[in-house]
This record gives C-alpha cells, structure tokens and sequence, in this order.
C-alpha cells in the first residue's frame, strides 16, 4: 500500500485544489466580506452549473483501524462543498492524470471540524475519517444527481493498489 502523509490544512498547501473557511473564525471571516452585524455574507462561492438546483446531503463516516484509500472519484463539472460538523476529520485530494485515477496524485488533509471546504472540479478525492470519535457527520454539497451525471469513479480492489492516509 502506498503511504499517504497527512497535511495541516493551509492555504498555500491546499490551493490548487480548492479553498476553505473555518466557520467559528469570526475575526477571519469578518476579514474576507463586508459583514452585516454578525452575518458573514458570500464566504465561499460554489459553482454547480446550470444543469440541476444545488443540494445538501450528510455523509455518516466512522473511525477505521487504518485510514485505506480504495476509491477514488472526482467530478468534471461542478465543485464540491464539505463541512465537518462533529469531529475534525482527515480527506484525501489529489489531480487525475489525463483522467485517470491514481493512488500517487493523492494528498491527506486534516480538517478541523465546522471548516468549509470548497473542492474544484477535477479534483480526486473519496471518503472522509474521524480523528477523534468513533463516528462524524459532515454535509455535502452538490448539484442534484451528481453521482447519476458527473462521477468519474475508481474502486480498488488489489491490496498492493490501495493508498493509507498517516497522520
């Protein structure tokens, strides 16, 4: 299995595959728009093109013994928006190669519960895992039927083939 290292989220880090907000950072967030009072307007922008009305799902993820990478997927058109709402959680991202899914393009990222992360379209990523308690909730947003109308997608089945995230 090919070991993937896991990174801080940072901004320069993480750039060319999205961006992100902690979403408690009120100090932050007031520095990124013009707030009205305690509303913080317009953080992030998430472009689901124009196909299908924008949706909210919930990912219900448990802790694993190891963190094994044996799918892979991205979507061609829209971006993809996530938010860790009970515990912090670690995500791989990487680029397909010409198109193809690959174990090596990948990267961890440790994301801080209530942190916002925008992910770009074509960018390669999978399932999510809790840091610290045995299960975590994290919405997902994308335009309706995504995984029906734009989801290149990878399971590996070969041992050797499969990545494992290490903090």
């Amino acid at each position: 299995m090919k070991e993937i290292k896991v990174r801080c989220l940072g901004d320069e880090a993480f750039r060319k595959y999205g961006v992100y907000q902690k979403l408690t950072a009120d100090a932050e967030m007031k520095n990124r728009v013009i707030p009205c009072g305690d509303f913080y307007p317009d953080l992030l922008t998430l472009d689901f093109g124009k196909t299908t009305l924008p949706t909210v799902s919930c990912c219900h993820v448990y802790k694993q013994e190891r963190m094994v990478v044996d799918f892979l997927e991205y979507h061609k058109y829209t971006c993809e928006g996530l938010v860790p709402l009970d515990d912090d959680v670690i995500i791989y991202v990487g680029v397909p190669e010409m198109g193809e899914l690959r174990i090596e393009n990948l990267e961890g990222f440790y994301i801080p519960k209530h942190t916002f992360v925008k992910l770009n379209p074509m960018i390669v990523h999978g399932g999510q895992y809790p840091v610290n308690e045995p299960e975590a909730h994290l919405i997902c947003m994308l335009p309706g039927r995504t995984f029906q109308n734009d989801m290149v997608y990878l399971r590996i089945e070969e041992e050797d083939k499969k990545g494992v995230l290490i903090m």
